[in-house]
């Protein structure tokens, strides 16, 4: 009966230091998913909008061959040339063109080539069974992704007309699709770009491990794949949760171990035990109470006993270390999560929460509340023309600029590619007009990497007591809007 009794209180202890440890094991772990979700969710944000980008460049390159294809039907010198059969002017028309395209082609009304640039000596051969020639003739034109010399295009293929209603021939634009071509759109690095003229499974698969996430974009008829590739921080998220996955399962399975062992010697000081880890697993004390409860059971007792409290305390300690690293990881993952991981400026979730928590309090206080949106002008031709390399270090020299010449208070965030938007708390608009003239004349007189130089536009307001968040955000990106369609490198205010 007294063996019984003892093995089910020794029972009944360890259920107890296991269920308290796994209480708490399981409270640090929710907490930890909970901000790796968080995280995630800004990643995904991320990730449409770089999806976005790059499929509004995608159609901005299509676009771009079918204003050309416009403007080279209409000259009265093609379409005489044309008429005429004139290789040679024709030829020359096309060179002018073809550092901004593939090729540029002019054919009789059968699909016979007239002339070709650059291969100006290619001509006499039909393409009247060419899918956009076909497209062209029945629809009047052809804008898409087709095969051209056998290699996959965008598109432009339109008639050119006499008197602007008689057709005497047919004009394709076309530019190849390649690797660097794609490159050359993406927004930023870690990522990949790959065409498909259709959805097959290559495309449809899932994703891989080498891959963070991927996107499909439809663009012109054809598949594109966008592949994010994995950054450091998520790497170092997954580095984080299996690491306190793993010292919580050491943490536990060593406390089961030494109890398994320990309990079955002497006895009578177990109650206090039981007594200091019940209080501690209820939240009457913290691991120091235990500590200082434990230390007091140790004093007195046998070697036996004193050596299991000893045990105990060890593994206290290494506890309350490892809750010191789950608190710096925390810290460090709640940083990753509202971050931008290249400029290091809040990103475009954490400054939705200030923007929030400032209208609120100037809507309670009456206190002046202003914007500043930030863009750097012609951004895309800094990276065409140097490189995506050389335009993250512009942005970063341009975030660092702009936390310099901010005060304590105020936020400064990456609104989105090369947006910035600027939090100025306890300022009205004349401030922040200062402000943004300040940060303008900086960034025009900086001289970045590569002797690189660029100008911003910036839109400016106030907030107005009690409208909506986004009523605000908008009207300042309303006057960045009004900045560039005045000529950019200046401030408007709205």
């Amino acid at each position: 009966m007294i063996s019984r009794s003892r093995s089910s209180l020794r029972n009944g202890i360890l259920t107890i230091v296991m269920a308290s440890f796994a209480v708490l094991s399981l409270i640090y772990g929710v907490l930890l998913e909970l901000a790796i979700d968080d995280y995630r969710e800004s990643r995904i944000a991320d990730h449409d909008r770089y999806t976005a980008i790059v499929r509004r460049n995608l159609t901005y390159e299509l676009d771009h061959l079918m204003e050309l294809s416009t403007n080279l039907s209409r000259p009265r010198d093609i379409v005489e040339s044309i008429e005429r059969l004139d290789n040679e002017v024709l030829s020359d028309w096309g060179k002018a063109f073809t550092k901004t395209v593939g090729s540029v082609v002019f054919t009789d009304l059968d699909g016979v080539v007239i002339a070709r640039a650059p291969d100006e000596f290619r001509f006499a051969d039909s393409l009247s069974s060419e899918i956009y020639f076909e497209e062209a003739g029945n629809k009047g034109v052809f804008l898409g992704i087709a095969p051209v010399d056998g290699k996959d295009s965008f598109v432009a293929c339109r008639p050119v007309l006499k008197y602007d209603d008689v057709p005497v021939g047919y004009l394709i634009v076309s530019k190849t699709i390649t690797s660097s071509f794609l490159e050359a759109l993406l927004p930023q690095g870690n990522m990949k770009l790959t065409f498909s003229d259709e959805m097959d499974s290559d495309l449809s698969r899932e994703v891989s491990t080498s891959l963070e996430a991927r996107r499909i974009v439809e663009v012109g008829g054809g598949f594109f794949s966008l592949d994010f590739l994995p950054s450091s921080e998520y790497r170092e998220l997954l580095r984080l949760q299996n690491s306190l996955i793993f010292a919580f399962l050491a943490v536990t399975g060593g406390t089961v171990f030494f109890l398994l062992y320990f309990l079955r010697r002497r006895f009578e000081p177990y109650t206090r035990m039981v007594d200091a880890l019940v209080d501690y697993s209820e939240r009457k004390t913290d691991l120091d109470g235990l500590l200082d409860a434990v230390s007091k059971i140790s004093s007195g007792v046998s070697d036996e006993i004193s050596y299991i409290c000893e045990a105990l305390k060890d593994m206290i300690l290494v506890l309350k270390d490892k809750m010191k690293n789950i608190q710096s990881y925390s810290t460090k993952l709640e940083y990753l999560a509202n971050r931008d991981s290249l400029t290091g400026l809040w990103n475009r979730r954490k400054m939705d929460q200030i923007l929030l928590s400032e209208t609120e309090r100037s809507s309670r206080y009456s206190a002046s509340l202003s914007v500043v949106m930030v863009d750097i002008d012609h951004f895309k031709s800094v990276n065409d023309n140097f490189g995506h390399e050389v335009g993250d270090t512009v942005l970063s020299s341009i975030a660092a600029l702009m936390k310099d010449c901010t005060r304590a208070g105020d936020s400064v965030g990456r609104w989105g590619g090369e947006e910035f938007l600027v939090v100025l708390p306890e300022t009205d608009v004349k401030g922040a007009l200062e402000y943004a003239e300040r940060m303008r004349s900086a960034v025009e007189c900086n001289v970045f990497d590569e002797d690189v130089r660029v100008t911003s536009s910036f839109g400016v307001t106030q907030y107005r007591i009690g409208e909506p968040v986004n009523e605000f955000v908008a009207r300042a990106d309303e006057a960045l809007y009004e900045a560039k369609g005045n000529g950019r490198n200046r401030v408007e205010m709205r």
